[in-house]
């Protein structure tokens, strides 16, 4: 008799890395100025990720250009030229450590043309997780089979096939920490200090996967 089940693996991990992404925005009346203001402001900027132990190379560009600006005028009713922007995103990864966060906060409110900045709270060993998680689903097909074989008077004996999709499955906390552009309003004190490392607790990364297992019970 053969016997089609479908086994699930589900397992909660505490984040073990923190994955920032940065963007930064300067804007200045030439091509020339935004250029030379935007890459001035990120290379200040990287100076002081420094100081907390960053190495430069630690910080990986996506993507930078120079592009018009344009804004929009409410008695027009259309978008106007105003000079040009610098762009560029850029991240870093380093081991879970909210003190390091919370310098990092710190920093990034003080300096100028401070960048946009989002934390995420990931897991770094992906193929552990993918590989506990597989081994779970199929401990679970396996046992709904020994079940229904054993419901139906029969001896489960091997399973002939194994089907499974590939992971798709970003290994992300649902918290976030975002950051917002430098402003008096944001100034972190050392209170805000506490607050990220004390206070701030993310959520476990929930990573769960399916396996279709074809069972022979005689």
């Amino acid at each position: 008799m053969d016997i089609v089940v479908e086994g699930r693996g589900e397992k909660s991990y505490k984040p073990n890395q923190i994955d920032v992404t940065f963007d930064f925005r300067v804007c200045a009346r030439t091509y020339e100025q935004a250029l030379e203001n935007g890459s001035k402001s990120v290379v200040e900027y990287i100076s002081e990720l420094e100081k907390l132990g960053f190495a430069k190379d630690d910080i990986k560009t996506r993507n930078m250009r120079v592009s018009e600006n344009s804004v929009y005028d409410e008695k027009t009713r259309s978008y106007k030229k105003d000079g040009f922007v610098y762009s560029q995103n850029a991240s870093l990864k380093f081991d879970y450590d909210t003190s390091k966060l919370a310098a990092l906060a710190e920093i990034t409110s003080k300096v100028n043309n401070a960048p946009r900045y989002n934390a995420r709270f990931t897991i770094k060993q992906d193929k552990l997780v993918e590989e506990e998680v597989l081994a779970l689903a199929y401990k679970d097909a396996e046992f709904q089979a020994e079940a229904l074989a054993k419901a139906s008077g029969k001896k489960l004996k091997e399973c002939l096939k194994v089907s499974f999709q590939p992971f798709d499955q970003a290994l992300v906390s649902s918290s976030r920490y975002d950051g917002v552009y430098e402003s008096e309003m944001c100034k972190a004190s050392s209170s805000a200090r506490d607050n990220i490392q004390n206070i701030l607790v993310p959520e476990d990364v929930e990573v769960g996967t399916s396996v279709y297992c074809l069972w022979l019970a005689e």
